[in-house]
């Protein structure tokens, strides 16, 4: 694949209302101009580097999701490459000792859990660019304050890493 683009960021204002913070104001970075990518199109641009075209590539990642939901609904844990580990969870009500534990009315559900890869889900290869807030009106119909970036055209701050 290429160099990534800059991840874009505006800035936004929190003010804490509660704890040893309580009404001060803090600026904190959020990601701005993200976009949904549909399966179908991730599944075309992964043919696009293989010899596979769009529907072998859908096939398999979908058999590859059913293999492994089915192999932890059965209790194991399934190690998914480079995401991590897919384990399964369950939740349940806390019965006191001595009570007969009942799975039927005790265990609300069960679930598949990501235990992702620190390495691959840590963006450590991304650099940032500041954009300017975009406007829009608050529950009381007032318009917050943009926050503008500094002039000129060099990202700003952060640099490569988190």
């Amino acid at each position: 694949m290429g160099k990534n683009k800059p991840l874009n960021f505006s800035l936004s204002e929190r003010t804490f209302k509660t704890g040893k913070f309580a009404g001060k104001t803090f600026q904190v970075a959020l990601p701005t101009n993200r976009h949904a990518i549909s399966f179908e199109r991730f599944c075309e641009l992964v043919a696009g580097q293989t010899t596979f075209n769009y529907m072998e590539v859908a096939s398999v990642l979908n058999l590859a999701a059913d293999m492994a939901r089915s192999l932890v609904a059965n209790g194991d844990i399934v190690e998914y490459g480079r995401l991590g580990r897919l384990r399964p969870s369950i939740k349940s009500h806390m019965v006191p000792q001595g009570e007969t534990f009942n799975a039927n009315t005790h265990i609300k559900g069960a679930c598949v859990t990501l235990m992702p890869s620190r390495k691959y889900f840590r963006l450590a290869d991304v650099s940032f660019e500041r954009t300017a807030t975009k406007m829009k009106k608050g529950k009381s119909g007032n318009k917050p304050k943009p926050s503008t970036p500094p002039s000129g055209d060099a990202p700003q701050g952060g640099g490569i890493g988190i």
